[in-house]
């Protein structure tokens, strides 16, 4: 009988051979199979159609020669041919399944972008939802409740009709449970008038977001040039370990030489993005301090100059933050334990240095937290000065102990708070941080909790649970907007993890085990490109690879906190660790690094000369 070779397959002899109207002969189970997959296209001319009836059935054989065996192909007759033939399938066999995997990984991606974006339609509808019941109720309240008392006049700023629906909502006699919370801290420069603080003022709101629009397209760029090759890592990493090289670093003294020993807090100077250029106060960089002096020092890390000392608190400074706002002045905010915001402006001296004459640093202002409760006096766990702020008017946001996060602005007479949020569930703060869009604040609390606000709605957007229960002492998000590292305080144990959220997922997507040569993790922070994360102990400070959490690419020289001896049991925990330099990109790059702990007085700089 006639054998034949399969012009798919390559197979020969074919039991089931058919020649298609294009002069190809190819098994017809394979063949049909094959239509099924294309459409119905012939594999060997796709410009035309091919049906099964179409197809000629090439079988010669006998019935009674169907039962034997098939001759061998001529190239399967010797033990080489067969091997070099049974290699081939094998190959073949390899390359297909490395295609199927690469195409699960593919879908794999696919599903988890779309099961993201799915969860998160699923919550604006939601809140939509929710938004829609809450209207028709208090229509439905307002229609069955019409006969009430006119509302009286009251003073409006600009916008009248907005402030006479305030007055009648506060004029109906709705239920108790109904009514929020009134226990408010209430500004010094507030009027007799109410004011409603659960909201942000809409022209903050405004600047707030205008900001968000050029920090988020700053933010994606970021994101793209975190993305390296092996070749890119492997040389980004030679650069930071050549510019962090050094055991001790540079120690700079900034505090009083008489007060306690221990940095407390420390924080990068950053420029407003609202700036026509982003060299703003000469392109010079700034860090500022606070410690148990009762004084927020501002250090110029170009010049190596103490640019100013802002004095006035009247307890430890424990919160920092600044911004420079234009190319004369930058606007400082501090919080200190006895429960006050501070906010100076500093002006910025040509040649970036300063002198011994602070006249010309001015208190733009200062506001208790927690004023006109019992909750005695409320720490501020963080002091931000906002990326919208400008010289003419500075948004400050505090986060407080007793769970507050606290809006002010500067005015002529000082400053006035304009929005207090309160956590639910009686939450007390311990840590805080502004995402880099301005839009987002995280806030770490006593029972290891991290809840994420948004700002522009003033609601929680979510709250994830960890750290064992610890209080969160440090909280640092990624310049890409993607981590966010928080670290904790326990008192069972010095090896405190650190915990990698994936904010856009809203779960815990690494732990970090600090080597033992650490100790207690009193700060961290990611570099300005979101490619390293610096962790600081009491007793060393680490650089690891971000991704791969526990590659260590660099160790800092050990700090003398005091923790032997008599002092065994009192280890610090408070400090702070910042990065600076413009990032290490794809075309190389400079960073340097600083960092404070409680119990030493000098702050330590890594690649700076």
């Amino acid at each position: 009988s006639q054998t034949f070779t399969c012009a798919l397959t390559g197979l020969t002899p074919l039991t089931d051979a058919v020649v298609t109207p294009s002069g190809y002969i190819c098994s017809r189970k394979l063949l049909l199979t094959k239509l099924s997959e294309n459409g119905g296209m012939d594999p060997f001319d796709t410009s035309r159609t091919l049906d099964e009836s179409t197809l000629v059935d090439l079988n010669s054989t006998s019935s009674s020669s169907e039962s034997a065996a098939p001759p061998r192909p001529p190239t399967a007759t010797s033990l080489p041919s067969l091997l070099t033939q049974i290699s081939t399938e094998f190959d073949t066999v390899l390359l297909e399944l490395y295609d199927t995997r690469k195409s699960l990984e593919e879908t794999r991606r696919e599903l988890s972008s779309a099961l993201y974006q799915n969860d998160a339609a699923v919550r604006v509808v939601a809140r939509l939802v929710r938004e829609r019941d809450e209207a028709r109720g208090a229509l439905e309240e307002f229609l069955a409740k019409g006969a009430v008392a006119p509302p009286p006049a009251v003073a409006t700023n600009g916008d009248g009709g907005e402030e006479v629906k305030r007055t009648e909502k506060r004029a109906a006699p709705v239920e108790e449970e109904e009514i929020p919370s009134t226990k408010k801290p209430r500004s010094s420069t507030s009027t007799t008038n109410e004011e409603d603080l659960s909201k942000i003022p809409q022209e903050t709101l405004t600047a707030m977001t205008t900001t968000w629009e050029i920090l988020s397209k700053n933010r994606r760029i970021i994101a793209k040039k975190s993305k390296r090759s092996k070749e890119q890592i492997d040389q980004q990493d030679n650069i930071l370990k050549e510019s962090l090289a050094g055991e001790e670093g540079k120690k700079v003294n900034l505090g009083k030489s008489t007060a306690k020993a221990g940095v407390l807090c420390v924080a990068k100077i950053g420029v407003s993005c609202l700036l026509n250029n982003s060299s703003g106060g000469g392109g010079d960089e700034y860090v500022v301090t606070g410690g148990h002096d009762k004084q927020a020092i501002v250090y110029n890390v170009t010049t190596g100059q103490i640019v100013a000392t802002l004095s006035g608190a009247g307890g430890d400074v424990i919160a920092v933050s600044g911004m420079v706002v234009s190319d004369k002045v930058m606007l400082v905010g501090t919080g200190s334990a006895d429960g006050v915001v501070r906010l100076y402006s500093v002006p910025i001296k040509s040649g970036g240095g300063g002198d011994d004459d602070d006249d010309e640093v001015q208190l733009l202002g200062s506001e208790q937290l927690g004023r006109g409760g019992d909750e005695g006096v409320v720490l501020p766990v963080s002091v931000i000065v906002h990326f919208s702020s400008t010289v003419e008017s500075a948004t400050i946001i505090a986060g407080g102990s007793n769970g507050s996060v606290n809006l002010f602005k500067s005015t002529e007479s000082g400053l006035k708070q304009i929005t207090y949020l309160k956590s639910e569930d009686g939450n007390e703060f311990s840590s805080g941080c502004i995402h880099p869009d301005g839009l987002i604040y995280a806030a770490g609390t006593t029972t290891g909790k991290l809840i994420i606000y948004d700002l522009k709605t003033q609601a929680v957007a979510g709250t994830l649970q960890g750290h064992d229960g610890n209080p969160i002492n440090c909280i640092s998000v990624s310049e890409n907007g993607y981590h966010v590292a928080t670290s904790s305080s326990s008192s069972s144990s010095v090896e405190s993890p650190i915990h990698i959220w994936d904010l856009r997922k809203l779960k815990l997507s690494a732990t970090i085990t600090p080597p033992s040569d650490v100790g207690t993790i009193t700060s961290v922070a990611f570099d300005p490109m979101g490619l390293y994360l610096a962790y600081a102990g009491v007793e060393a400070t680490k650089v690891c690879v971000v991704k791969d959490w526990d590659r260590v690419v660099g160790t800092l020289s050990k700090t003398k906190t005091g923790t032997k001896g008599k002092n065994a049991q009192a280890a610090p925990t408070s400090g702070g660790v910042v990065w600076g330099g413009k990032g290490l990109g794809n075309d190389g790059g400079e960073v340097w690094v600083a960092a404070g702990c409680d119990g030493e007085k000098p702050i330590r700089f890594w690649g700076v000369e």
